[in-house]
């Protein structure tokens, strides 16, 4: 399928490792030149992504950076300029904050997970969109969680849960205010996937209530219908098709994909 990237540049955020890395190695193989984001202090990953991708023929390049934070972000902004030309196409992807009992945790913890999940975007937006008005044309994908739109209903979800559901706000808000310059704003309700960072949640989760892993992994599958773990690629694919020239009229749009898990009908 040609997504029509071809030429274009996107920064992935979270791109060394799990879905942002499938996701920068589909749009690359599509002729996109990527700019793959990872933690500083993971340089092998990030290595590792981008010589996926230039060996295979495409184009990219690595940064390490740390993206909820501002200086960061510009830094991370300016080098993928220098590389390729500002961003295109933005997905963005920060982890979130661990499991935690509501009385257990500070005042400090919650302005942090804010701060992380939702101002990270404002400050990475802010660089991206002069850029993405300028041409006329932009793709913004909010990697999110299902949590969002439906709290997920595991205790010490607190804090995840209220971040996240503050980003998917700006990003509505934004998909109004952008659209008139043909840019999309979409976020993903990214369900249970079997990244390593999915199974370093749940295991610290574990070790939080007490619970077996195993037992804490049943309980987690035996809410999806589709009764097991994504894959990346499942929700790699749907986020391409959001940063291609075929989902421009798709704009503003929560998109849960989660094998089924969350209930309601819109």
């Amino acid at each position: 399928m040609d997504l029509g990237v071809s030429g274009k540049t996107a920064l992935i955020a979270g791109g060394s490792m799990g879905i942002g890395r499938k996701t920068a190695e589909i749009l690359a193989a599509d002729g996109c030149a990527v700019a793959v984001v990872g933690l500083a202090d993971d340089p092998a990953s990030i290595a590792a992504a981008v010589d996926a991708i230039t060996g295979a023929g495409g184009k990219a390049i690595g940064i390490g950076a740390d993206m909820t934070r501002k200086s960061e972000i510009q830094r991370a902004m300016a080098e993928c300029k220098a590389a390729f030309g500002s961003p295109d196409i933005l997905v963005a992807n920060v982890n979130g904050p661990p499991p935690g009992y509501f009385e257990e945790v500070t005042d400090e913890q919650f302005e942090e997970a804010v701060r992380s999940m939702t101002m990270s975007l404002v400050y990475t937006l802010r660089e991206a969109f002069p850029h993405m008005k300028e041409k006329g044309w932009g793709r913004v994908v909010n990697m999110n969680s299902i949590g969002a739109k439906e709290p997920t209903r595991f205790i010490g979800h607190t804090l995840v849960n209220t971040g996240r559901a503050a980003a998917v706000a700006l990003s509505k808000s934004l998909s109004d205010e952008y659209a008139p310059f043909g840019i999309t704003v979409n976020s993903i309700g990214t369900g249970f996937i079997g990244t390593d960072r999915f199974m370093g949640y749940w295991n610290r989760l574990s070790e939080k209530t007490g619970a077996p892993l195993d037992e804490v992994l049943k309980d987690v599958t035996a809410s999806i219908p589709a009764g097991r773990i994504g894959r990346v690629e499942e929700i790699a694919g749907t986020i391409a098709f959001l940063c291609s020239d075929l989902g421009g009229y798709v704009n503003g749009e929560f998109i849960n994909v989660d094998g089924g898990w969350h209930r309601s009908a819109w």
